[in-house]
């Protein structure tokens, strides 16, 4: 144990003068460096909520319920940032509260609310607590309809 005591903690990442431990300067962007996979669609998205509920996606174990609440609220986030990109591209940047808000103008009220109110309930749903149940799949079920419901709500939104 000698030397330990009042030696610094080891540093991480870049050493100082902005270089990595190897000596040489971190690696710069270049275009096409991040060419992005295409993200899944929503339709994508709903076909993988669909195995999941009907058990044909075994590798999920006891997490497919909480798995299939991320799903589907990715699915409807994703709605929401489609209408933002056709509308109002800034609004895509915001937290999703002020989303919510902001969809009562361009969505109108009652759309707004059953988006507000569904991904509420999917955030809620999708978190782990030791004290609540999962989701059932009565829950996942409606869930996933109003998701669907909603995406085409806001897929038929003109632009203003």
């Amino acid at each position: 144990m000698t030397g330990q005591r009042g030696s610094r903690p080891r540093r991480r990442g870049p050493a100082r003068g902005g270089r990595h431990t190897n000596g040489r300067p971190p690696r710069q962007r270049r275009p096409g460096d991040d060419v992005e996979r295409a993200r899944p669609s929503v339709a994508e998205r709903l076909d993988t909520v669909d195995r999941l509920l009907s058990g044909s996606v075994t590798d999920a174990g006891g997490l497919w319920s909480r798995a299939t609440a991320w799903i589907l609220r990715i699915a409807l986030e994703q709605s929401v940032d489609e209408l933002w990109l056709r509308t109002a591209p800034a609004l895509a940047r915001c937290p999703m509260r002020a989303q919510l808000i902001a969809l009562r103008t361009f969505a109108g009220v009652e759309v707004a609310a059953q988006v507000a109110a569904l991904w509420a309930a999917l955030s809620r749903a999708a978190h782990h607590h030791d004290y609540e149940l999962a989701p059932s799949v009565t829950d996942l079920r409606r869930w996933r309809e109003q998701t669907v419901a909603i995406a085409t709500a806001l897929a038929s939104v003109e632009r203003r």
